[in-house]
């Protein structure tokens, strides 16, 4: 998986032609000019008309909420404030929860619950006159019971079997039928059967209006959702009248209780069609207009701050302008945007002509300019979510990320440069408001010149803490300026430092995508490379340990002589560390690893031996490949050999009298060094192997071999086409003298045992 990865990162680096800068190919001319500024126009293009898309075709000045008004805003005619798409859903979706729940009373089963009791009752006073009439005839009980009794239970029960016998022995027996009808009866149309009885409350819709409407033919009674009655409900209110009348009444309430209750049965339902049928006719019935301001009429007066129904008002008259512009003529609608579209290509030409007059080597880049263009489209988009989606404080702005992504893949200088360019495009697309762009600036170059030296990725913390005391700092001074409340201030600062300590954060997640895809090589990324346990350091050490011996010296001669003249140093250590890799495959051909063995190329041809030497500089651009070496470290192993002649078999050749032996045969393949570290690294490369040759290493001996080689390289043209002078050699030599005297320096010779003795 890792190696597919790597090989769809080189894929895109050669769509988008990402090299380092010393290999990018001289601009050329037409093409790659019409090229810039495509992607300045597409850049311009898609700010103007993407942010923010909601207010494409509004002023750039247009008044918003919490603002305050500079002068009176008259309608200049009649505005319709229409209302949003979310208001409209909102107060259909209120109006429909206002309507109630609708519950059918049937009648037909209260008459059959009715006619039902009455005849339970005819049947029970039919059976109790039976029984007196024959008690009168001589009928006597049985067995301490009354036989007639017990016949007349089994035959109530028989047809009423969900009443209780104890409690129809217990009716015939009390001789009070006739009060028991009254009663129950009375309560049952009154109490119980008055609004009528539901099977299940839980079943019905948990709306927020607790009325329920209940239909008795062509009337609709209101009731509380609180007040209506299930059957548990209805069987508590049957007692509950029950002991009222008791009061009055010398009734035998148990009785009555448990004969009444087994009539009492649900006779409501849910009349869901008509509740939908309502619920869609009053959401219809909403309106979409919210208010309609005459001509003439004062919608926000002069020093008045903007309250959200005014501002309401002012997009609504915005887009009547617009649509009576578009009935004028087509370019009405569009010069809001036309005006902003070419404040942003004067923006982005700025920064252009300040890249082309004091960083050309960026400017003849277009992968380095498309980076530089996608930061601000990813900075833009974050900002857009933030303040124009989601509505937050302009102190959540993470403009903080943008400039430390530039500060480091570029430097401060043209962080800082740039922050002002993003301040000037926010100051355009956010009505010119002044805090935004002071914002931007300040916390911008705080965030450039804290970050302009960050070599281990904990020294973002310094950044987070200098953040942190700007912009407690800054919001005090621009809220203590605007009158803000001390709770609002409160607020905002810790926004501000929740802004300082997330967008660093954000950034070191950030920072590696724009290394690895554009070709960026910062101090981070060297110093995770200077690492002597990377895999490819670590393997070299194993299998060819006299090449890394080699290259850990070549490292320290190539940094001092970096820092002499002020070039990258810790650039040129990891590339002296790099720069013989390709060495592994056949380490035994290279003389530092022979370890004292006979040469192998005592056996070979002169031109196979250059061969196989020459063959590293390939090889060792293929391992970096493939272990994905930045492009600035690739370049060591390619050029730190330029394309000087293999003399020793050159020479061996002209010695065996090998026809056509001319110096090109015998050439490494070059390029000839670019920049001053790759130049450097020429030199302490040769310098380290020919400094073993010395049989008495003095300082006046390390001296003169540097400057040697120093003049051998100058006057075989390697040094051309790098920017080193004169005098930069003349430091460099000094910086390599005082390593190798370090090298080589004097230690006393032990005695040994028999001397002592």
């Amino acid at each position: 998986m890792y190696r597919f990865l790597i090989r769809l990162k080189r894929l895109l680096k050669r769509i988008l032609k990402v090299k380092a800068v010393t290999r990018q190919a001289p601009p050329s001319g037409t093409r790659s000019k019409i090229e810039k500024y495509i992607m300045l126009a597409l850049a311009a293009a898609l700010i103007a008309l993407l942010y923010p898309a909601d207010n494409l075709f509004f002023p750039l000045d247009f008044p918003r909420q919490g603002e305050i008004a500079f002068e009176d805003i008259i309608a200049p005619f009649q505005i319709t404030v229409s209302k949003t798409p979310q208001e409209i859903q909102e107060e259909k979706k209120a109006a429909a929860d206002a309507i109630p729940v609708i519950l059918e009373y049937n009648k037909g089963t209260v008459d059959s619950i009715h006619a039902r009791f009455e005849q339970f009752i005819k049947t029970a006073d039919s059976a109790e006159k039976v029984i007196l009439q024959k008690q009168k005839g001589g009928a006597r009980p049985l067995n301490g019971g009354d036989s007639l009794i017990d016949a007349a239970v089994s035959s109530i029960t028989a047809q009423y079997p969900f009443v209780d016998a104890g409690a129809v022995r217990r009716l015939l027996r009390s001789n009070e039928i006739s009060l028991l009808k009254n009663v129950v009866s009375d309560i049952m149309r009154n109490d119980i059967y008055f609004y009528g009885v539901i099977a299940d409350l839980n079943s019905l819709p948990d709306l927020k209006n607790r009325s329920i409407i209940v239909r008795v033919d062509d009337r609709e009674l209101f009731v509380l959702r609180d007040k209506l009655l299930d059957l548990p409900r209805a069987y508590v209110n049957f007692l509950a009248a029950l002991n009222n009348r008791s009061l009055t009444d010398s009734i035998d309430v148990d009785l009555y209780y448990d004969i009444g209750r087994h009539f009492i049965i649900p006779n409501l339902s849910l009349n869901a069609a008509e509740m939908g049928a309502r619920r869609e006719a009053v959401a219809e019935s909403i309106t979409t207009i919210s208010e309609v301001v005459a001509a003439g009429e004062v919608i926000v007066r002069a020093g008045s701050r903007i309250a959200p129904r005014q501002e309401k008002i002012l997009e609504s008259m915005y887009r009547q302008m617009e649509s009576l512009a578009r009935e004028e003529g087509w370019m009405g609608p569009f010069l809001p945007v036309l005006a902003r579209l070419l404040l942003i290509i004067v923006a982005f030409l700025i920064l252009y002509l300040y890249l082309y007059h004091f960083h050309n080597q960026i400017y003849v880049s277009n992968p380095k300019i498309l980076a530089l263009l996608l930061i601000y489209g990813l900075e833009l988009l974050l900002i857009y979510l933030i303040g124009v989606k989601l509505n937050l404080s302009i102190y959540l702005f993470p403009v903080a990320i943008f400039s430390i992504l530039v500060t480091i893949l570029f430097d401060a200088e043209i962080g800082t440069f740039n922050t002002f360019i993003l301040a000037l495009l926010l100051g355009i697309l956010h009505r010119f408001n002044f805090s935004i762009v002071l914002t931007t600036i300040i916390i911008g170059t705080v965030a450039c010149y804290s970050t302009q030296r960050v070599r281990h990725r904990n020294e973002f913390f310094r950044s987070i803490l200098y953040l942190s005391i700007t912009y407690l700092a800054l919001i005090y001074l621009i809220e203590s300026f605007k009158v803000s409340p001390p709770s609002d201030m409160l607020n905002l600062m810790g926004y501000g430092l929740a802004n300082a300590i997330l967008s660093p954060l954000l950034t070191i997640g950030i920072l590696p995508l724009f290394e690895s895809l554009f070709g960026f090589t910062t101090d981070i990324t060297l110093l995770e490379l200077s690492d002597l346990n990377r895999p490819l350091l670590k393997r070299l050490s194993l299998e060819a340990p006299g090449t890394y011996h080699h290259s850990i010296i070549v490292g320290s001669l190539a940094e001092a002589g970096a820092k002499a003249i002020e070039a990258n140093a810790l650039l040129a250590r990891v590339g002296a560390y790099y720069h013989d890799i390709g060495k592994m495959e056949i380490p035994e051909y290279f003389v530092e690893n022979q370890l004292g063995i006979k040469s192998k190329h005592d056996k070979l041809t002169p031109t196979m031996s250059a061969i196989i030497l020459a063959s590293h500089v390939k090889k060792g651009r293929i391992m970096g490949e493939d272990a994905d070496l930045p492009d600035e470290v690739l370049n060591f192993i390619e050029e730190h050999h330029g394309t000087m002649t293999m003399t020793y078999f050159l020479n061996k050749a002209k010695e065996l009298g090998i026809e056509n032996a001319s110096d090109d045969d015998f050439r490494y393949p070059g390029p000839r060094p670019r920049t001053r570290e790759t130049a450097i690294v020429m030199l302490a490369d040769t310098v380290e192997a020919a400094s073993r040759t010395l049989a008495e290493p003095k300082p006046a001996r390390i001296a003169n071999l540097v400057q040697k080689i120093i003049n051998d390289r100058i006057q075989s043209g390697e040094l051309e086409e790098c920017p080193l002078t004169l005098k930069d050699l003349a430091q460099i030599k000094e910086a390599f003298v005082q390593i190798l005297i370090g090298v080589f320096h004097y230690r006393v010779e032990y005695p040994k045992k028999d001397d002592e003795a």
